[in-house]
């Protein structure tokens, strides 16, 4: 299993860090991947930049040069993480607004198979609606990211703010969609129960993973025993503040030992 871990935790901005210099950080702490933001800065409006990346500004030039950026330092991209939904949802917070919103999964969609990124992570924020509203939204974006070969994984922990269910309802929305272009992207928390039950909810439908700091109280024996009987063996994705990177994956390293994880 691979490592990676959300770039966008670094607390300097892109100025203060570029990214090609994250990347650098990142492959000399032993991460093989790195998961990329997608929302739009805010720099030009007076505020302190965010870290991430947004289609609109990276013509095919730029998003070539973020590639081979990750590439000299022997880094994969992944995944994405459609952010901006959570502020999209702020000013839009019903399913029946999301006409736009589909608009920018779709170019986060294209922006992914340019950078070679296989799985998106997406989520409608804090927007709720009524079921029909939601299939209706992932049909047409499953249906479009499937012509450009990528995933869309829709974070299964969060779904619930849809008012649509929990995790369980997602899972049936992904069967009744029934899209190559439509997974679900898992983040396990809580103790060990907990994770492997997340894990096991959603079975072969998983296409990526997030995971919080490292618990000592969670036996990951049981979250890679599950993980492996779901056929889940791609990247395993730190979403922690920068302060945990390094120790984050000297963590998983000394798992991957215990475990006998393929690296």
């Amino acid at each position: 299993m691979k490592l990676s871990v959300r770039e966008g935790a670094y607390r300097a901005s892109p100025a203060e860090l570029p990214l090609e210099n994250a990347f650098a950080e990142l492959a000399r702490l032993g991460y093989q991947g790195v998961e990329l933001s997608t929302q739009p800065d805010r720099e030009a409006r007076g505020y302190r930049q965010r870290r991430g990346i947004w289609a609109g500004k990276l013509d095919a030039t730029k998003r070539a040069a973020i590639k081979a950026a990750a590439a000299a330092n022997h880094l994969e991209i992944p995944t994405l993480s459609s952010d901006w939904a959570w502020g999209y949802s702020d000013f839009h917070p019903l399913l029946a607004e999301w006409g736009r919103g589909a608009e920018l999964i779709v170019e986060d969609a294209k922006l992914a198979a340019d950078l070679g990124a296989k799985v998106i992570l997406i989520h409608f924020g804090t927007s709720t609606g009524t079921w029909d509203q939601a299939k209706g939204i992932l049909e047409e974006v499953a249906a479009e990211a499937e012509k450009q070969g990528v995933v869309l994984g829709f974070e299964g922990s969060i779904w619930f703010r849809t008012g649509l269910g929990g995790q369980e309802t997602l899972v049936r929305m992904v069967d009744e969609i029934g899209s190559a272009g439509l997974r679900i992207y898992v983040h396990p928390h809580g103790d060990t129960a907990s994770q492997v039950k997340s894990i096991e909810e959603v079975g072969d439908r998983i296409c990526a993973l997030h995971a919080s700091a490292l618990n000592p109280e969670v036996d990951y024996g049981q979250v890679f025993t599950v993980l492996r009987r779901v056929g889940y063996d791609w990247y395993w994705c730190f979403e922690v503040a920068e302060d945990l990177f390094a120790a984050s994956a000297k963590g998983f390293d000394k798992l991957a030992r215990e475990f006998g994880l393929p690296r």
